[in-house]
């Protein structure tokens, strides 16, 4: 299990995040969990990470019923990090979009700052 996450922007303001929410059908849930699990395996591995988490539902409007949440030191470090993904995934024959759309997952998914002057 991972140390806790402590987002702390002063002390680390050029933090950066990627913040997915997904839709995923109960019949593709233990797939996409899976395929999360070993992401997450290789990701932990690459320079600037630090750390992942994982929300699920509980009430709400929306539809999205799982969002994950990997805070990453830098752009720099998610950038680079970017790279190396991508080349993971096709040294494994892993379409993102494709798997997805397989599944009836539906998501949303984006790079994200934490602006100082909206905290």
């Amino acid at each position: 299990m991972q140390s806790p996450m402590i987002v702390d922007l002063e002390a680390n303001p050029n933090l950066q995040f990627r913040i997915d929410a997904f839709k995923i059908p109960a019949a593709s849930r233990e797939e996409f969990e899976a395929a999360m699990r070993r992401n997450l395996a290789f990701l932990e591995k690459l320079p600037g990470f630090l750390h992942h988490m994982v929300f699920e539902k509980t009430s709400g409007p929306t539809e999205f019923n799982l969002v994950t949440i990997a805070v990453w030191e830098s752009a720099e470090a998610i950038a680079a990090a970017g790279e190396k993904v991508r080349a993971y995934y096709q040294s494994i024959g892993f379409d993102v979009q494709a798997t997805l759309t397989r599944l009836g997952i539906t998501a949303s998914l984006g790079y994200y700052n934490a602006p100082a002057n909206l905290q």
